[in-house]
């Protein structure tokens, strides 16, 4: 591995690994009283933009940070492990918090977010040297 493409991997870990302590806050965090969101985006429920938009990046950044010498399996692992994430981050709502609850319309969100952005990171493989 050249020199270049082990500092890029590293730097992904380090990202993944940031981005997964984010979203772990986001899940189980509990947030300030002094923060009013607001109840829609462009017509939308707001939390649902919010869900979306945490579990979006998950698939490019594991497949950058669990690069396998087959790109292809790198994906099926960011994907299988996203689902997993999703469900599991979700479910463990209710367990660990009084605050939060389960909602399935959440987990669909979840799940399609990692889903969508699983095609784009694997149309991206396709191009990727």
């Amino acid at each position: 591995m050249s020199s270049k493409k082990r500092v890029h991997h590293v730097i992904a870990i380090l990202l993944f690994i940031i981005y997964i302590g984010f979203v772990t806050y986001l899940c189980f965090g509990h947030p300030p009283k002094s923060v009013h969101l607001p109840h829609e985006l462009w017509g939308l429920p707001f939390d649902k933009c919010v869900h979306f938009l945490m579990f979006f990046p998950y698939p490019l950044l594991a497949h950058d940070a669990f690069y396998f010498k087959n790109k292809w399996r790198a994906l099926v692992f960011a994907i299988l492990t996203g689902l997993v994430l999703c469900f599991t981050m979700e479910l463990l709502q209710d367990k660990i918090t009084t605050y939060r609850t389960t909602d399935p319309w959440d987990l669909s969100i979840n799940v399609a977010s990692v889903t969508i952005s699983s095609i784009i990171t694997a149309v991206l493989a396709l191009f990727r040297k």
